[in-house]
């Protein structure tokens, strides 16, 4: 049992880290693909909870990624002051998704620990 849960946790360790490394490469426009662990976290048996924040937050990342390149074609024309406003509201959405990501991951741990607490000793 305490391998399995051991496997729950890493597969969800690298989804968030795959999260985080899709967050970060939001600069670039490019469309990005679900990666396999993201992939696989579907498979696991993860509270309904859990799954709900994590399709939440998967629809938001992808929502600002959209954004994000809308917003990097707005600054090829703009002017500095609208370069600046621009850029500020990129920051904030970033900073917003940073926050998101670690409430999820928080939930995720205690989630996780709660598995752990319900598994009995010795297993």
């Amino acid at each position: 049992m305490n391998g399995r849960l051991l496997n729950r946790f890493v597969l969800l360790v690298t989804a968030f880290s795959a999260a985080t490394a899709l967050a970060q490469a939001a600069d670039a426009p490019a469309k990005v693909e679900k990666s396999a662990a993201v992939a696989k976290t579907d498979a696991l048996p993860v509270s309904a909870d859990v799954k709900k924040s994590i399709d939440q937050f998967n629809s938001k990342r992808d929502a600002m990624i959209a954004d994000r390149a809308a917003k990097l074609d707005q600054l090829k024309n703009a002017t500095a002051e609208q370069k600046n406003a621009i850029i500020e509201q990129m920051k904030a959405q970033q900073k917003d998704l940073l926050e998101a990501q670690k409430a999820l991951g928080r939930q995720i741990r205690d989630e996780l620990r709660k598995l752990q607490q319900s598994q009995p000793i010795g297993r």
